[in-house]
């Protein structure tokens, strides 16, 4: 299962490993990379991120593919959020 999601609303990394998963037993690892919104050390209350439709997916589609060349994937779920995003929330 490959995905690609531009989405406003926050997600939940568990339960992303958990669908990518799902009845899947001969799986032997998960690589994930979160990022997170950071607070600049108390200066940052929120950021405000904007996307192109179609452009932000096309980009990263173009990296899933990248990531595929290179390595044998079974499943890949690539998430990137816009909109307000405070403190400690994921972006990525």
């Amino acid at each position: 299962m490959f995905t690609i999601r531009v989405q406003a609303e926050d997600f939940d990394v568990a339960a992303e490993q958990r669908a990518l998963t799902a009845g899947r037993t001969d799986i032997g690892a998960i690589v994930a990379f979160t990022g997170l919104c950071r607070a600049e050390q108390g200066t940052l209350t929120a950021l405000e991120l904007e996307h192109y439709p179609g452009m932000a997916e096309e980009e990263m589609g173009r990296v899933l593919e990248e990531a595929r060349g290179r390595w044998p994937l079974d499943g890949a779920t690539l998430i990137h959020r816009y909109g307000k995003i405070k403190p400690g929330e994921n972006i990525v």
